[in-house]
This record gives structure tokens, sequence and C-alpha cells, in this order.
């Protein structure tokens, strides 16, 4: 009979309810086997091995950056996931020429929807085939003379190389072809502009961009910006802080004589890829440019340079620069000039010298290096200052310093090529010496006071533990103070990129920072001018001035020929007037 739930009958409910019985002993055996079988299968299983994939995107995103550019190929070639994350770290630096390959690698970058977001490093090379264009038989003697000069350095270093054969002729017509190509699209390039427009197209999608470095003649070495992430390029371009870095013009194997354009040394390079940072409005952390022609910085041109960059370079931390205040020589102008030719070119290398003089004095690059508050290296140079005498300086200390402002993070100064005092000089250095870590010199003149002087005060100044470094290579050029010594000091500290510092060099380092040494290690005892060797091209002791001139008077031939206007001769003794200057109507 049913019954409503809700409802139950009077019977129903007064029935006994039934109680619930504890569990037998048997049943109770039976449970806990139940329980440690149980137990004992979750303790078999092996626990969940992680994967990449299980680390949040944050720690993979780290570890790609401590990572080499091939490591990160294989990384993005796992899965989808992984290859995103690692594009982000595929490209942090692009090593690129004025070629045309590099072009469109450049381009195709800028399409890839992850890429360009993450370059933060610009590299520009302004290495460009010469023009004119050589004919055959001047490509043909070009290899010749090359494959002559790789003989002789490798027998000299006794290596195998040297007895390696002439590259046949089929072959280097089939180079010349190959050459013949490139330098016609380069010249369709650069007479179309086309290196302004792909670069404003391309940086305009760079958005982190943080970066650029201009390299002419290998200066600051392509790919040594030191990115926090690893350093890469595309198409195969060498690795970061090499010299010999691969470049596109590779495969003219028989030419190796790559330059700039001939009296604009990286202005175009330069000045293009500034164009685009500007057009992209892009506030850099860093700026490398060298070697530059001085007339980069001539407003009066008109022309885009640094002066028209606005507040775009105020938040740079580190910026280094390197000028070439006169024209460069090629070696092959030497070996077919006379002597009369040789005269003149060495009158038109003064002459851009003093024009560059007169440019730095109205505070061009002071100006521009007042606006970064915020630098923390800082690198200002001029390069081949006068191959032909070492006395004319380009610019001053204070020409390219604020010399009454203060960097408060300031941790890398080095100079070289300028021309100053001992005094401003060591007011500078100590107005930064709470912050100041390393300190280079190269090429410099104290114009009326002596090194034997400075270097005691530095010392003295420069007590901190936070100096790592005080080092002076190049030339050391100053006068004596003492009343019974006043002439010109002169020392050659070397060059440790080149062919090495010498002993007195490693001597002066090793007085700044063991304090055990006693007396200044430069003295008129070991004074020692520039090696004569070093001041002559490899390419011309080749080929000497047969007929013309021997070589040990070419210097002397060199500087007393040299007219200058109201008559005398400012290199018979330059220490006599410290004050000439180039009368104006000279240049005009």
């Amino acid at each position: 009979m049913w019954q409503d739930p809700a409802n139950p009958s009077a019977d129903t409910m007064n029935q006994p309810q039934r109680q619930p019985q504890p569990p037998s002993s048997s049943t109770t055996e039976q449970t806990q086997e139940q329980t440690d079988d149980t137990q004992m299968q979750d303790t078999s299983e092996q626990p969940k091995k992680l994967t990449l994939l299980d680390l949040p995107p944050e720690i993979l995103h780290q570890v790609c950056t401590h990572l080499p550019l091939k490591s990160i190929r294989s990384f993005r070639l796992t899965n989808r996931l992984l290859g995103e994350i690692g594009a982000c770290h595929a490209l942090p630096e692009l090593i690129f020429y004025l070629h045309t390959t590099d072009f469109a690698a450049l381009r195709s970058i800028a399409s890839h929807p992850i890429y360009p977001r993450f370059v933060r490093s610009l590299i520009y090379g302004c290495d460009i085939l010469p023009s004119p264009r050589l004919s055959l038989k001047q490509y043909v003697a070009e290899c010749r003379r090359t494959e002559k000069r790789r003989a002789k350095m490798h027998a000299r270093h006794a290596c195998d190389e040297a007895n390696r054969p002439p590259k046949p002729l089929a072959e280097v017509k089939e180079s010349y072809r190959e050459y013949k190509r490139v330098h016609q699209a380069q010249e369709e390039i650069i007479r179309e502009e086309r290196d302004y427009e792909i670069l404003k197209e391309v940086v305009g999608k760079m958005t982190n961009l943080k970066e650029v470095m201009v390299s002419s003649d290998f200066e600051f070495r392509l790919g040594s910006l030191g990115s926090s992430s690893s350093s890469s390029s595309y198409g195969g371009h060498g690795g970061s802080g090499t010299k010999d870095c691969r470049t596109p013009f590779d495969k003219l194997d028989c030419l190796t004589q790559l330059d700039g354009e001939k009296g604009q040394e990286g202005v175009r390079h330069l000045r293009a890829i500034m164009m685009a940072v500007k057009e992209a409005g892009i506030e850099l952390k860093s700026l490398c440019a060298g070697l530059i022609h001085w007339s980069f910085f001539n407003e009066a041109l008109g022309n885009f340079g640094f002066h028209s960059m606005g507040n775009l370079l105020a938040n740079l931390t580190r910026f280094e620069l390197l000028v070439l205040p006169g024209p460069s020589q090629d070696p092959e102008d030497f070996q077919h000039a006379d002597a009369i030719e040789m005269n003149n070119m060495s009158i038109d290398v003064m002459e851009e010298i003093f024009r560059c003089q007169e440019l730095m004095r109205k505070g061009v690059i002071r100006n521009l290096v007042k606006g970064m508050p915020n630098l923390e290296i800082l690198s200002i140079g001029f390069m081949d200052h006068a191959e032909d005498n070492d006395f004319i300086f380009p610019a001053r200390l204070q020409d390219v310093i604020p010399l009454n402002h203060t960097f408060p993070n300031l941790e890398s100064l080095k100079l070289e090529g300028l021309e100053t005092e001992r005094q401003e000089l060591t007011d500078f250095v100590v107005k930064h010496k709470d912050s100041l870590m390393k300190l280079e010199l190269r090429d410099m003149r104290l114009v009326t006071t002596s090194w034997r002087k400075l270097l005691p005060e530095l010392r003295y100044e420069l007590k901190t533990e936070l100096m790592e470094e005080v080092s002076i290579y190049g030339m050391a050029l100053g006068m004596g103070e003492e009343d019974d010594d006043q002439e010109l000091e002169e020392w050659f500290m070397g060059d440790p990129e080149d062919h090495g510092a010498t002993e007195l060099a490693t001597r002066v380092q090793k007085y700044f920072m063991d304090t055990s040494m006693g007396d200044c290690p430069l003295s008129r005892e070991n004074m020692e001018p520039i090696p004569d060797d070093d001041l002559m091209d490899e390419d011309i002791l080749d080929h000497p001035f047969e007929g013309l001139v021997p070589e040990h008077e070419l210097a002397e031939l060199i500087l007393g020929g040299m007219q200058f206007p109201g008559g005398g001769n400012p290199f018979g003794d330059p220490f006599d007037d410290p004050s000439f200057e180039v009368p104006g109507g000279w240049l005009d």
C-alpha cells in the first residue's frame, strides 16, 4: 500500500527504529586491506616529470637571455610556444652594411610579427666598395697584389698558406662579375637614396631599439655594444666583438680593399640612421660612432646632424665618438705621387685640420655632451689628427667637454687626440672621482705643462676604492715646468690593440694601482719618440719611392716644403708660440 512520504501513517511511525550495527571484525580487516593496497599502488607510481612547458613564461624569457644564438635557434624548433618565446631573443642585435642583401634582410625582419619589437641594437658597418669601379685589368692587378701581400704575411708567420698558388684567371674573372654586379647595385642605392628610405621604414617598427653603432674602419669593433642578451646578427654575419666580422662582401675574395666615402667617412651612414631614429621618436640609451668625418658637425651646411635630434639623446648612458679631422689618404696615392704631389696632399690634410679646429672651438660637441646628464660611459677622440706632425691638434679638451659640468654617474672616461693643460684635466677628473672607475688617455698633449707633474697629482687625487684602471697610450706630449727644464716632453706608449702597449705604458698603469711604487715612471731619461716604422704604411714600405727621395728624408721634405701665410714654418719648434693659429684669410 502506497503511503505519502510526507505524511507517514501512525503504524509506520510507531514501528521501532533500526539501530546501525557496528561492523564485524571480518569487515574491518577487509577494509584495511583495501586501504593498504591503494596506498601501495599510489606509492609505486612515478612522480610527474616537469618539462620546459611547465615553467612560467617569465622564467623561459630569462633562460633565453643567457643562451647563445645557436641554442636559441634550437630552442625555437621545440614547439610553437617556445618558438614564440625564442623569437623575442633571436635577433637582439643586427649588423648590416649598405648592401642589397642586407637591406632586403632588414625589410624581411621588420615585416615579422615578433622580431622587430625585440631588436635592441643596430650596428651599421660603413664599408663600401670604393668608387669609381675598377676595370677588369685593374681588378686582376688588385687581386695579384692582395695575394702577394697575403703570401708575405703567411711567410712571416711560417704558415703553409705562403705556398698557395695564385688563383686561376678564370676564377678571378668570375669574381669580377660579382664585384661589378654588387658595385652597380651600391651606386643605385646611393644615387636614389634608398638607404634613407629603407632605414626609416625598418627603424620605425623597432619600438624597443636602445643602442645604435656606426662603425667605420672597424672602430669600436663590430658587435661590441654589449647588450644584455646574447649578441647576434642576421645573414650569418660573425659573432660579437670581433674585428674580422663577416660581411656581405666576402664573396669578393679577390678584393679585400673596402672603404668609406672619401672625405665623408661615416657621414652618410650616421645621418641616415639618425634620421630614422628621429622619425620614429626613439630615445636611445647608447650611441657609438666612428670614424666620422668632422663635416658631419657643420650645422652651417644645413644638413641633418645631432643638432636636429632634439631631446632624443638626452637619456644616453653611453656616448662614444671618434672623429676624423682630415681627409684619409689612400696608400695607393702615396705610391704613385712624386714629391710635389705628396707635399700638396700634406697641405690638404693640414688645411682640413685647421677647418675642423675652427668648428670645434664653437663648442658643437661640448654643447651636445652637456645635454646628456645620465652618462656612464663617455669617450671622445680625434683620429689621425696629424700624420705628418704630432703637434697640431684639431680640438682642445674644453672644446668637447663641459669642464664646469658634473656627470654624477660617470664610470668610464676616454679622451684621445686632444690638447689641454694639466690643471683643467686634473680638475675635471677629480670632480668625478666618486663615480669614476676607468680613465684612458691617448695621444694627448699638455700644451705648456708637464706629464711628470700630472701623474703624481692624479695618483694622489684618485685614491679611491672605485678606481680600477688608469692607462695612457699613444703619444704623451708635454712641456717641462721646471725653471731649468722648459723643454719638450715626448713619450710613446704604444697601442694594446695594434702593436701592443710598451713596457713604459704598463709601468704607468701599475703606478696608479700599486701604492708601493714610489717615483713617477716618466722621466727625461726614458723619453722616446714614435718609432719611424709605425709612421710608414706597409704598402709604402713594399713600394719605396724609387728615384724620388730617400725614405729617411721623406718626413723632413714634407714638413719643410709646406708654405704658410705670413712665411715661417710652425713645425720648426711648435712650442715657441703655443697660441699659433692659422690666419682666417688663408682658409677662405
